[in-house]
């Protein structure tokens, strides 16, 4: 394992300790705060209903990375895509266990963005499907060594313009109802799919069975999937 890894599993085993402790709150409506040296700062407001986040986005050039959030939860809690798209990837790996990767192709402003979900423990999705925005697509676990043996999900978002290439980004600057403000997915929801923004990547509480996405192997229910997919295919 070299450096990088190490500090990275060294984090994963603190959260696991600061959990088991009762220091993170393992309910909903909670977001961890940014360590000091992640700039900017997002102030974030959490949904009541939306599962907590007990670790945020770090990005820096002295400490190790932490490209993403950590969402817990339970094993089996859905993890649901946060935008259409093309699934480009659905595999298993030592480090972060089994993820699915999701393009979302570029928005009006031709800029690119890609959504990674790791540690789950069922993926539902295989590379060449399309997505509609809510659909399920695996469940939150804890495999990979990383996992800290905590079931949570890590999830990444990579965003940029077109040939240049996509970097990391915070995903609280890509909510649909504004910067910081984490949006739960509503299947009665409106969306601006011309310029991306997204939904939370676990499912929120009161989510009725009956609200499921239809697959979209075919056709998509809405116009709106339709077209937010359609992106993807340019």
């Amino acid at each position: 394992m070299n450096h990088p890894e190490r500090n990275l599993a060294f984090f994963a085993l603190l959260i696991s300790a600061l959990l088991a402790s009762g220091c993170v709150p393992q309910t909903h409506g909670w977001a961890s705060v940014y360590k000091p040296s992640q700039h900017p700062k997002i102030r974030v407001a959490m949904p009541a209903d939306a599962p907590s986040i007990s670790q945020e986005f770090l990005f820096t050039t002295h400490e190790a990375k932490h490209i993403g959030i950590d969402v817990i939860g339970k094993v089996g809690d859905p993890v649901i895509a946060v935008a259409g798209g093309l699934v480009t990837g659905s595999y298993s790996e030592p480090m972060y266990g089994d993820r699915v990767v999701i393009d979302h192709g570029p928005d009006a402003n031709g800029k690119r963005a890609i959504s990674i979900y790791k540690h789950l423990d069922d993926r539902l999705v295989s590379e060449g499907t399309i997505v509609a925005r809510g659909q399920q697509i695996g469940t939150l676990g804890t495999t990979g060594l990383l996992g800290g043996g905590i079931p949570h999900l890590h999830f990444e978002l990579f965003h940029g313009a077109a040939g240049q290439g996509a970097v990391s980004a915070d995903p609280h600057l890509f909510w649909a109802d504004g910067v910081g403000r984490v949006t739960c997915f509503d299947p009665s929801g409106v969306y601006d799919f011309a310029v991306f923004k997204m939904t939370y990547p676990v499912r929120c509480r009161g989510y009725r069975q009956s609200q499921e996405p239809e697959p979209a192997t075919g056709e998509i229910a809405t116009q709106q999937a339709d077209a937010e997919i359609a992106a993807v295919q340019l």
